[in-house]
């Protein structure tokens, strides 16, 4: 105690209180707050004597003494003018009220009280009522009430109560030096460039600015993959991490691995719009201007099957618990099985992305400016919201977390809208990035999905906090504009995919010697057509099944 004792002493000694701002007297007020709390009543005697500064102001020291005297009448009287008297405060004060009143054996009036005390705590009530039928030790009901038996004591305790229950003004005695502290804190993390949610940031100081460190971004380039045959326009990690799926201007796709290396040559007639991998990465399906999804082997780049039952362009393709979803610009999505046998499908706009997650089907509609949010109970009939913007949306990502949605509505000025997938309102907008009429994909990133990436014109990858809106660091990717990123959530690995014919992987660890990859182009290549005709035979069948189930679909 002695240590306390010197502490404060020396504290206040350094104050000159009369010369003193409001705001001082403030700070040594919540000083002697959190004393009190911790049960230092000396400590907060000699403090409040040498700064001739009281704990307790005029109103609250009356409101103690009506507490300890049991004058719950006045105590009402004193409350009651501020409004802020809630039913749980009543209900504590007519509960002592009711404790009281059982002591003096005033049993019809302890049975009225009751009637109004179950009214608000039925379960509470029924204990309080036995309190009536115990004539001698009622210690084990008063410790089920977690209330003290001495008549003092209880009036203690339900003044620190009361207290606690109200939060204004000079009555907040347990939270108002947290409160200051928390939004110290709060302010802290939200003026914080790099803040992420991992264990090792939770400790802060109000001694030194907290600032995370960067080293959960990959800005380091470990692997470039050159001499594709055009332009890159796609590019995507599988799920495992272990393969990559390429797609370029000239219509080829690349099957990438460390150990392996496939092109498939004019994979599709026209511009291939998606690539999407199969759960276990077995299986890669691209989806084409052509009409057209392929399905690929992984392990061979050998063509499984070609579906090609959509009667226009296929802009988009997802795949969600062992099915594939596509769409685009016919009007249907086609929930499909890996062996192309049609399970379900859902009328709808001219659909530029699908994103799934457990609870929702969302749905980035091209053409009216919206995502549609569906619940994804594999019906999807029926429309939760549509979450409205005022551009043209270019490209749609989820985290991995499933709460958030990042937008790049930068067809005419760059920027990232970052809706939230709980309340459906938009939390922030993230500038800085270059765009010239260029569609750039944007991901989120890292294990806690506390950044977004999008890719640049000026060949630069932009990174942002989801937190706090600011921009936290920019690498210069490529020579030419950025198409593709795509960001590992397991791996921590970032891949960029470029117009100046090159896939780069970045990580976060110090790399030592870049590898370079060269991409073999000259190769026989599995063809196109190959098992094509196995779709052929499905389609009369499966046509007429599209039929019946379209009459009783719902358009969205």
């Amino acid at each position: 105690m002695q240590v306390f004792d010197n502490l404060a002493l020396q504290e206040v000694q350094s104050i000159s209180v009369d010369d003193s701002p409001d705001r001082l007297k403030e700070i040594i007020r919540m000083i002697l707050q959190e004393l009190n709390q911790m049960g230092y009543d000396d400590v907060c005697k000699i403090l409040e004597d040498e700064s001739q500064t009281k704990l307790d102001t005029t109103q609250i020291s009356e409101l103690k003494e009506s507490f300890l005297n049991g004058d719950y009448e006045n105590i009402l009287q004193q409350l009651d003018y501020s409004d802020i008297i809630n039913r749980k405060l009543q209900f504590e004060i007519q509960k002592q009220l009711y404790l009281e009143i059982v002591q003096q054996r005033n049993y019809e009036q302890a049975v009225n009280l009751l009637r109004q005390l179950s009214e608000y705590n039925e379960q509470e009530s029924q204990v309080l009522a036995k309190l009536i039928f115990v004539s001698e030790d009622a210690s084990q009901l008063y410790a089920q009430l977690g209330i003290p038996t001495d008549q003092k004591e209880q009036r203690l305790q339900l003044y620190q109560k009361s207290l606690n229950l109200l939060n204004f003004g000079d009555f907040s005695l347990q939270t108002q030096f947290d409160k200051v502290i928390d939004q110290a804190l709060e302010y802290q993390i939200k003026r914080c460039p790099y803040h992420n949610d991992s264990n090792e940031n939770k400790n802060y100081s109000l001694l030194i600015d907290h600032n995370c460190q960067s080293y959960q971004i990959p800005k380091n380039n470990s692997i470039l993959f050159q001499g594709f045959d055009d332009e890159v326009w796609i590019g995507k990690f599988s799920n495992s991490g272990i393969w990559i799926g390429c797609a370029t201007r000239k219509n080829s796709i690349y099957i990438i691995s460390k150990d392996y290396q496939y092109k498939i040559n004019k994979a599709h007639g026209m511009d291939i719009n998606s690539l999407v991998f199969s759960s276990d990465d077995k299986l890669l399906f691209s989806g084409s201007n052509d009409k057209k999804i392929n399905v690929y082997d992984v392990q061979t780049a050998q063509l499984k099957l070609t579906i090609n039952q959509h009667t226009n362009e296929v802009l988009c393709l997802a795949y969600f618990k062992n099915h594939l979803f596509s769409g685009g610009v016919d009007g249907w999505i086609g929930i499909w099985q890996d062996n192309g046998k049609l399970v379900n499908q859902i009328k709808s706009k001219v659909v530029k992305n699908i994103l799934l997650t457990d609870q929702y089907l969302l749905l980035h509609n091209a053409a009216i400016f919206s995502i549609t949010v569906i619940e994804n109970d594999f019906k999807f009939n029926k429309i939760i919201t549509h979450m409205e913007e005022q551009e043209l949306i270019v490209s749609s990502a989820v985290s991995q977390n499933q709460q958030f949605l990042v937008l790049n509505v930068s067809k005419e000025k760059p920027k990232l809208h970052l809706w939230s997938l709980k309340t459906f309102q938009k939390q922030h907008v993230f500038f800085g990035f270059q765009v010239k009429g260029i569609e750039m994909k944007c991901c989120f990133g890292s294990k806690k999905d506390n950044y977004v990436c999008v890719g640049s014109q000026d060949g630069k990858v932009y990174f942002f906090n989801k937190n706090n809106q600011l921009q936290q660091n920019v690498i210069n990717g490529h020579n030419q504009a950025i198409n593709f990123v795509d960001w590992h959530s397991q791996t921590a690995q970032l891949l960029t995919a470029s117009d100046d014919k090159t896939v780069k992987i970045w990580t976060q660890d110090q790399v030592v010697q870049q590898q370079i990859i060269n991409i073999i182009n000259e190769q026989d290549q599995p063809s196109n057509s190959q098992l094509s005709e196995i779709v052929e035979e499905q389609n009369d069948h499966e046509e007429e099944e599209y039929q019946q189930q379209s009459e009783g679909d719902q358009s969205f």
